[in-house]
């Protein structure tokens, strides 16, 4: 080996040392940095000997990634599940809850019995039409709470795209910058670790997967194939301002001009506000229209005559539509929010207090409808019969996603609120549970790619020894090179 090829040997593994050193810092920098992928200088050997820096890579783990992006998605699904059902379950999930429908109407009957024991007193039946008040506003505030939650809901779907959108173009243009750079040679790891960032805060609002390509490009599709960018980022629109029908599904998100409703598959926290506005919510209402409508029904008038001819009609309950009855077998959309206390009981609007025992109420003019035709103050067969009624068999819609075989209005409040703990409490383990396992997910791929501090130091250790080599064959050269000069002088 020649002195001068020595040299350049020498020389060459001072500038690799630089370049991995360079590398080195770099990764310190990016300890505290999740996102960041642990980068290494890649060294190779030429035909002299020599070693050169070819390129800096990043370290990758498609398949933890991918993992770690579902988890992500899954966790965040099932956050905005559970967070709606808690705020749900704190009005009308606790059968014991002051606010609860199913709380109150147990209470109704209560102030029913007491009633019946001493009808003659004016003081019990205004307990029996207080509890009735406080029943039909309950029903009326746990009707408007699944609203308000379904409005915020939009709300958080359209702030949510927003930042979808935004994430997208971003994510387009750092891709650009990658596949440009990698076609020119240059480093690009930054870049990846960024475009690695902005595809995990994507993963936050919707399920997807990634496509490496050439040049280190990646194409994103949806979980359920739609694609979301490809060489250029697809439309995506949804109309944050249309208000949710009630009864309804509300408007959806469209990729590409395709519709995707369905939340389950969307995941993310667009797919669990979805999950929360078209699926929690409307199945809550459906449950709480038929609580209403057992109400009016079972506090219904019958025609008293010998022989009745008269229909049954709204007694004590009403709503806008009395006194003709809601139709049964179907769901009376929006009655919750519109049951309320008939005006011929309440004194303050007129009425009489007295016709919670004697009956009449639906139509104070028509004689049919009176139970106490004697005007018996002592009467409390009617009282006796709203309290047989309120636990007596009804047929309930089949769409309210609970079963009542029998029990009543009562039964079905009760079951109605159970089901809203039940799902809450079953939301509320899904949530931590999938959170764990999206912070494993995370964690394997940061222990397989992440930046290692203690490796990083032994990193530098072994450079400083090469550079110690180096230095070491440089100096030799250098006095071989003394020693021929002085012995051809």
């Amino acid at each position: 080996m020649s002195l001068t090829l020595a040299y350049n040997i020498a020389r060459g593994a001072l500038a690799t040392n630089a370049t991995s050193a360079s590398v080195v810092s770099r990764n310190v920098s990016n300890g505290e940095n999740p996102n960041a992928a642990r980068k290494s200088a890649l060294v190779v050997t030429d035909a002299s000997g020599g070693v050169y820096v070819a390129g800096v890579t990043n370290q990758v783990r498609s398949a933890l990634l991918e993992r770690s992006l579902e988890s992500t998605a899954s966790s965040s699904q099932s956050a905005e599940v559970a967070k709606a059902l808690a705020q749900i379950a704190a009005v009308v999930g606790d059968p014991e809850s002051e606010s609860s429908p199913a709380a109150l109407i147990g209470k109704f009957r209560s102030a029913l019995q007491t009633a019946a024991s001493a009808p003659h007193d004016t003081a019990m039946l205004q307990g029996v039409l207080t509890s009735a008040e406080n029943l039909a506003t309950s029903l009326n505030a746990a009707s408007q709470l699944s609203a308000s939650t379904r409005l915020d809901a939009q709300a958080a779907l359209g702030q949510a795209v927003g930042e979808l959108q935004s994430l997208v173009e971003t994510f387009s243009g750092i891709n650009r910058e990658i596949v440009t750079g990698t076609a020119l040679g240059r480093d690009v790891t930054d870049q990846i670790d960024q475009r690695n960032s902005i595809v995990r805060q994507i993963a936050d609002l919707v399920n997807i997967r990634t496509q490496a390509r050439s040049d280190s490009d990646m194409a994103l599709y949806l979980a359920n194939g739609s694609v979301l960018f490809e060489t250029s980022a697809r439309s995506i629109s949804f109309d944050s301002g249309a208000v949710p029908l009630p009864g309804q599904v509300g408007s959806s998100l469209r990729i590409d001009g395709v519709p995707q409703s369905d939340g389950e598959s969307l995941g993310g926290r667009i797919g669990g506000l979805l999950i929360v506005r078209d699926e929690v919510t409307l199945e809550l209402d459906r449950q709480l229209d038929e609580v209403a409508r057992g109400l009016i029904v079972a506090t219904s008038e019958a025609d008293q005559s010998t022989l009745p001819t008269g229909p049954d009609q709204a007694g004590l309950f009403t709503f806008p539509g009395g006194p003709a009855l809601p139709p049964s077998g179907s769901i009376a959309v929006g009655l919750a929010s519109l049951i309320s206390v008939n005006a011929n009981v309440r004194p303050e609007l007129g009425g009489t207090i007295e016709r919670i025992r004697d009956g009449g109420i639906s139509d104070p003019l028509d004689p049919s409808y009176d139970y106490n035709a004697g005007d018996m103050p002592g009467y409390n067969g009617r009282l006796n019969q709203l309290i047989d009624r309120l636990s007596a068999d009804q047929p309930f819609a089949s769409s309210i996603g609970i079963s009542v075989a029998s029990g009543g209005v009562l039964a079905l409040a009760t079951s109605s609120a159970g089901w809203v703990e039940g799902q809450r409490s079953a939301g509320s383990a899904d949530s931590e549970k999938k959170q764990v396992l999206a912070e494993r997910a995370f964690g394997a791929w940061q222990s397989e790619v992440g930046v290692n501090l203690d490796d990083e130091l032994t990193a530098l250790m072994a450079l400083e020894r090469s550079y110690q080599a180096s230095t070491r064959l440089i100096s030799s050269v250098n006095s071989m090179f003394d020693a021929l000069l002085s012995a051809v002088r």
